[in-house]
């Protein structure tokens, strides 16, 4: 073989490596499409309207709840080089408050459904 017919060949194989790599990646992207929608298959369906009102729900909760009250926190002080009283370490403590006021938000958007009305609509 000649130089030239050596390198219409190595550019030719380097053309399909490319196209199959091209290939490769438009399959790995339907693969992770496909793996998003079999985990969503078996999630329950909302309307945007739905989600709105979920995010609303959300955010009125939590603005509802009081961050400002002292009793919501562990704190730490220390003495400072200075001799002033500062805060050594400061925590969250009243998750569970916060949770239930956003679940109690939340529910009120839905009706819960009783086992034997799940059995008659999957039937």
């Amino acid at each position: 073989m000649t130089k030239e017919e050596l390198e219409i060949k190595i550019s030719t194989l380097q053309n399909l490596v490319t196209q199959k790599n091209e290939e490769l990646t438009d399959y790995a992207v339907q693969i992770q499409r496909l793996n998003d929608e079999l985990k969503d298959l078996n999630k329950p369906k909302l309307t945007g309207l739905q989600l709105d009102e979920l995010h609303n729900a959300i955010e009125e909760a939590v603005g509802q709840f009081d961050f400002d009250d002292c009793d919501n926190y562990d704190t730490d002080f220390h003495i400072d080089y200075d001799n002033r009283i500062a805060i050594e370490s400061m925590s969250f403590q009243n998750a569970h408050e916060l949770v239930r006021e956003i679940y109690d938000s939340v529910s009120e958007l839905f009706a819960e459904i009783k086992e034997d009305d799940n059995q008659l609509n999957q039937d």
